[in-house]
C-alpha cells in the first residue's frame, strides 16, 4: 500500500538522483571547457549519421592551416552571418597568389555547399559527438529554462529556511534568567 512516507521517500530519491546527474552534467561541462573543448549543438540533419540533429558536436580549436580532407569543421555560414554550419571538409582550393580556400559537404547532403570558404587562424575541429544532447544545450540557454531552474534553487533555499524556523530543534535552547 502507497503510503504518505513511502510517496515521500520516492520523491526524496529521485530529487536526489536528479540533482546528482545535473551536479554531473555541470561538471562534464566544465571540464570539457577547461580542457580546450568547446560544445556545439546540430540543429540539422546534414551531418547524419555522424552527427544527426540533436547531437552535440564537442570540438577542439586548431590551427587552420592543418585541417585535411575528410576533417569534420565548424566555421560560420558565410550566407548567414551569426550562425554556424559544422561539414566536412571535401576539398582543398590552392589559389596562384598562396590563398587556401575549403570546400564543405554535409555528410546527409548530395551536393557540396555553394561557397568556398578561407579558413581563420583558428577553427573548431569536431572531435566527438554526443547523440541528444545537443537539445539540452539548446533548452538550458533559453528564457523559460533559466527562470525554471532559478526558481526551483530558490523554493528549495524558502522550503529550507521555513524547515528551520518550523520544526523544533534536536536540542533545545535553555534560557536562562538574568540573576540582578
Amino acid at each position: 500500500m502507497l503510503t504518505w512516507r513511502t510517496l515521500v521517500t520516492a520523491l526524496r530519491g529521485t530529487a536526489g538522483l536528479f540533482s546528482g546527474l545535473a551536479v554531473l552534467a555541470v561538471a562534464a561541462y566544465a571540464a570539457l571547457l577547461l580542457l580546450g573543448y568547446r560544445p556545439v549543438a546540430v540543429y540539422s540533419g546534414s551531418m547524419a549519421p555522424v552527427a544527426g540533429t540533436g547531437s552535440l558536436a564537442i570540438e577542439r580549436a586548431v590551427a587552420g592551416s592543418s585541417v585535411r580532407v575528410g576533417d569534420i569543421i565548424t566555421f560560420g555560414n558565410p550566407y548567414r552571418p551569426g550562425s554556424l554550419v559544422t561539414h566536412r571538409v571535401a576539398e582543398i582550393l590552392h589559389a596562384r597568389d598562396g590563398r587556401v580556400g575549403y570546400r564543405t559537404k554535409g555528410d546527409a547532403n548530395d551536393h557540396g555547399d555553394p561557397w568556398t570558404i578561407v579558413l581563420p587562424q583558428q577553427v573548431g575541429q569536431v572531435q566527438f559527438v554526443v547523440p541528444y544532447a545537443g537539445y539540452a544545450l539548446v533548452y538550458a540557454r533559453t528564457r523559460e529554462v533559466r527562470t525554471a531552474l532559478l526558481a526551483a534553487v530558490a523554493l528549495m533555499i524558502l522550503g529550507r529556511l521555513l524547515k528551520l524556523i518550523w520544526l523544533p530543534s534536536a536540542s533545545p535552547v535553555r534560557l536562562e534568567r538574568s540573576r540582578r
